[in-house]
């Protein structure tokens, strides 16, 4: 069906929908109208009618009724008439005999009147307020019904000429509208065989000619768009030409073949780029072969360390074992499978007893290990008396290295360099310390020599001599303190970690620290909260940290040479940082530009022959230990060392 048909319709649909309704209330309306004043027109008739022969009715003169029937029913509206009295009995009728032969049935409207053609009306003949008798007609309805069909088929007539009319001007609207389309229709098929330079006509400013417009300037966009298009085509068909080349190049790169000379580098577009890029790839593979080699060098040199390497990837699994963790783990390595992960490694050998002195449980160890600070040292005990500096540290795209070197000798070394300098301590504390024991033993003396003479004197007073006796325990007592004191100071570490209280440790050392000073005439104020403070670790090593950071302080107020010098060892316990000690002293300080180096091994700012400098570098290494920290700087008086120590966990303690 063409556009011009579905105009041409579609307008006479409009028509003919419109002329309907029009009918239908013009009919309506004409019906309804005339049906209406027909029925009043016999209501009245009726009514004229029955005054007209009341009289005649009531004095039952039929000659009179039958005159005024037969003159009434010559309107040809009156189609019959009928008189009866109040009995029912007929006095006088007339008009179409058919219409008198039927029963009489009222209508009370037009609507029941269609059938016969018919309004029935019956009215009563009433004179003061008695009923005489009955009048009966019919009136036609033909008239009205004609009248009503006349004017539908005017109606009619006239909407077969109105929509003819609008079907003659749909037609020419239509052939308007459509002749710019078909033009458009016209161009779309020439577009669609290829010829994308097509322009159509264009008439007019309606919104057809604008698409019209549009249509031309599509086609000419497409036009530049093809050649565009198919300039780009034949310049990547060009490309690819060249990247094929270069692919190739890509390709014997790939399978390691000698190196190639990549053509197009000098080109300033994309495949300029992909040369460069290939050219730079080419260096990568170079780069990765060499990098191969330098594994493979390395392999082979973690191969011959006495040091033990152990490589694991990122998932944990087991990536490279040098022959000395090998043969170290041997009993371990045999228990496990031929693919093993660091975990399992540490699992099986907390199973087999492989490791010592490890007071968590196997899971919690196990994780604490698989966790540790990247790069952080950590001492571990294994196969009896061996200890082992490990060394876990996390690398980029490998995994986890963890190296482990051997320490036992050196350990054993330190432990006597330890030894020896608690030692070399109590020589150079061996004066003050005998004139710490003088004064109780003069004290003894003294007491002796008193209770002797009284006896010489027969002078016998047992409460005198209860009081020089209990004198002379006390000062036993002092006396036995100070030796003990030394010979817990003396003792070998035995190298096991114990809870211990910190005050009970500061309180020895100051006691062992005050006789010495005393005699150089250096005073030791100490300051230590009452309450006790667990820690866990070696008390003796301990000690020996305290020890040396005194003897620092005491050569740095000797070296000063300024008269009296004090030391001041400070403990606050329980902070926000842990347990905290401060050995300060009044010596002048500590150059800055050696501030960072004090805990480096054999660092000494002492003469040739007075030092070792390992001193702070043991006592670094024990607080580190213990799971604390040591750190020095310089007051308004000299220097000051600050320990930080973790308290006692409820594990540790159990």
């Amino acid at each position: 069906m063409s556009f011009r048909l579905k105009t041409i319709l579609g307008i006479a649909l409009i028509e003919l929908t419109i002329m309907g309704i029009l009918i239908g209330i013009n009919q309506f309306a004409l019906g309804g109208s005339a049906t209406t004043q027909l029925y009043q027109r016999a209501e009245a008739t009726a009514r004229v009618f029955s005054n007209a022969v009341a009289d005649a009715v009531i004095a039952t003169d039929l000659a009179t009724l039958d005159a005024t029937i037969g003159t009434a029913v010559t309107s040809e509206e009156l189609t019959y008439l009928r008189i009866r009295n109040p009995d029912g009995i007929v006095l006088s009728e007339g008009g179409a005999a058919d219409s008198l032969a039927v029963p009489f049935q009222r209508d009370y409207s037009y609507e029941t009147a269609t059938s016969d053609h018919l309004i029935d009306i019956d009215l009563p003949v009433i004179v003061e307020g008695v009923t005489y008798g009955w009048i009966e007609l019919g009136l036609s309805t033909l008239s009205v019904e004609q009248e009503i069909a006349q004017a539908f088929r005017l109606n009619v007539i006239v909407a077969l000429i109105g929509m003819s009319l609008v079907a003659i001007f749909g037609y020419g609207l239509g052939s308007i509208l459509t002749r710019q389309l078909h033009w458009l229709r016209q161009g779309a098929r020439a577009v669609t065989a290829g010829d994308l330079g097509c322009q159509i006509r264009v008439s007019g400013r309606d919104e057809l000619a604008d698409t019209a417009r549009c249509f031309n300037e599509m086609a000419r966009t497409l036009a530049q768009d093809r050649a565009v298009l198919q300039d780009q085509r034949n310049e990547l068909l060009a490309k690819k030409e060249r990247v094929e080349v270069i692919v190739h190049c890509m390709t014997h790169i790939a399978r390691g073949k000698d190196l190639v000379d990549v053509p197009d580098v000098a080109r300033d577009d994309e495949i300029g780029d992909m040369a460069r890029a290939t050219v730079v790839f080419q260096e990568a593979m170079q780069a990765v072969e060499q990098a191969r080699i330098e594994q493979q060098r390395l392999i082979s040199a973690f191969g011959q360390l006495d040091e033990q390497v152990s490589i694991f990837d990122t998932n944990g699994m087991a990536l490279f074992l040098n022959e000395a963790f090998k043969s170290f783990n041997a009993e371990i390595l045999a228990e496990l499978p031929d693919q093993f992960s660091l975990q399992d490694f540490l699992e099986k050998g907390h199973d087999m007893g492989a490791f010592q002195g490890i007071d968590e449980d196997r899971d919690t160890w196990v994780r604490e290990q698989l966790q540790r600070k990247n790069g952080s040292p950590q001492e571990l005990k294994q196969g009896g008396q061996h200890v082992l500096l490990t060394v876990q540290s996390a690398v980029d795209g490998i995994g986890v290295v963890r190296s482990a070197q051997d320490i036992t000798q050196l350990r054993h070394s330190e432990h006597q360099l330890i030894q020896a300098s608690k030692m070399a301590t109590l020589g150079e504390m061996a004066t003050g310390i005998a004139h710490e024991l003088n004064q109780p033993l003069g004290v003894i003396r003294m007491a002796a020599s008193n209770c002797v003479k009284r006896i010489e004197r027969d002078k016998f007073d047992a409460e005198y001599f209860k009081t020089k006796l209990q004198r002379m325990g006390e000062q036993t007592e002092r006396a036995s303190q100070i030796i003990n004191h030394m010979r817990v100071f003396g003792r070998k570490a035995d190298g096991v970690k114990e809870p211990f209280d910190l005050r009970a440790s500061l309180e020895e050392m100051s006691t062992l620290s005050r006789a010495q000073l005393q005699t150089l005439d250096i005073g030791l104020k100490v300051n230590i909260p009452d309450e006790s403070a667990m820690v866990m670790g070696e008390k003796v090593i301990f000690e020996q940290v305290l020890l040396n950071l005194v003897s620092n302080a005491r050569d740095a107020i000797e070296a000063k040479g300024e008269g009296k010098g004090v030391i001041h060892v400070d403990a606050t316990f329980d902070t926000d940082r842990g347990h905290c000690i401060q050995v300060r002293d009044s010596g002048g300080g500590i150059p800055e530009d050696i501030l960072d180096k004090l805990f480096e091994p054999f660092f000494t700012t002492k003469e040739p022959g007075k030092g070792t400098g390992l001193g702070l570098s043991i006592s670094f290494g024990t607080i580190e230990e213990m799971g604390g920290q040591i750190s020095a700087c310089n007051d308004s008086e000299g220097a000051c060392f600050s320990i930080e120590l973790p308290p006692l966990t409820e594990a540790e303690a159990a």
